[in-house]
């Protein structure tokens, strides 16, 4: 079978790629850019544009099934919403048999204009008509490292949300429960995934750094309004649906090895 995994190169897409080849399929993967040296020779390439269409119908052309990945948060009107309508109608008139759009947990609950505008890519998928998955995941463990990361450039103190609560997951672990829906068929709304703890943003980082060797105090930043209070009251977890398996602290270590 042939997937086109949209947003390929990306930390989502790459796993996807990988757990597609290992289970004995052929991976598409579809990029802005160009081929790259470090891609594997198995991997088929289909050059794209889901800003302005360019690409979109030859990339389809011939999948089975399409996973879609890609996501810009800072043009999410033109590529999460427009650019995933051009895509799931390209992928209706090829007619591909499955296609699977990957999603964010809380959306519906979090007042945040890119949140509003993955629901709207939801509703496009599930209105086009073609056979389809939506499946909801929480925030990667990459996603959390990469804010710790930010927050301890403050000087003397590392600032941030502390109570705000996460349930972080592997990029590995999602792809892997992405494929495993794939295989199921067309399901529409499949259930939410998450990782296999929930943290509040205080707790992850007290781990973070004790498994970077930092010692900088962790000072609450406050967040007002209702974002914040979606945040806190765990609006973006997963307490009943699909879980990982590698906890936050063991890729930590992974990651430190």
């Amino acid at each position: 079978m042939t997937i086109l995994v949209t947003g390929g190169t990306g930390v989502l897409g790459r796993e996807i790629a990988r757990a597609a080849a290992r289970s004995g399929h052929v991976a598409r993967i579809g990029s802005r850019g160009a081929r790259t040296d470090g891609t594997p020779a198995a991997h088929e390439w289909a050059q794209m544009d889901l800003g302005t269409g360019g690409g979109v119908a030859a990339a389809v052309a011939g999948a089975d099934l399409v996973i879609h990945a890609a996501s810009d948060p800072k043009r999410s009107r033109t590529v999460d919403v427009e650019g995933t309508r051009r895509l799931v109608e390209a992928a209706r008139a090829a007619g591909v048999s499955h296609f699977v759009y990957v999603s964010i947990v809380g959306i519906d609950r979090i007042p945040l204009r890119y949140y509003r505008d993955k629901l709207a890519a939801e509703q496009i998928v599930a209105a086009v008509g073609v056979p389809h998955s939506i499946v909801r995941a929480t925030q990667f463990h990459t996603f959390v490292d990469r804010q710790l990361r930010r927050a301890a450039r403050f000087p003397l103190v590392m600032a941030l949300p502390t109570a705000f609560r996460v349930q972080s997951a592997a990029p590995s672990d999602a792809a892997d429960y992405l494929l495993r829906c794939a295989a199921a068929g067309p399901a529409g709304r499949c259930p939410d995934f998450g990782g296999p703890e929930v943290l509040t943003m205080g707790e992850a980082a007290a781990q973070w750094q004790a498994a970077r060797s930092a010692r900088k105090p962790i000072v609450a930043l406050p967040v007002p309004g209702r974002v914040g209070a979606a945040f806190r009251a765990g609006a973006c977890t997963v307490p009943d649906g699909a879980h990982g398996t590698v906890r936050w602290g063991d890729w930590l270590r992974e990651q430190s090895a």
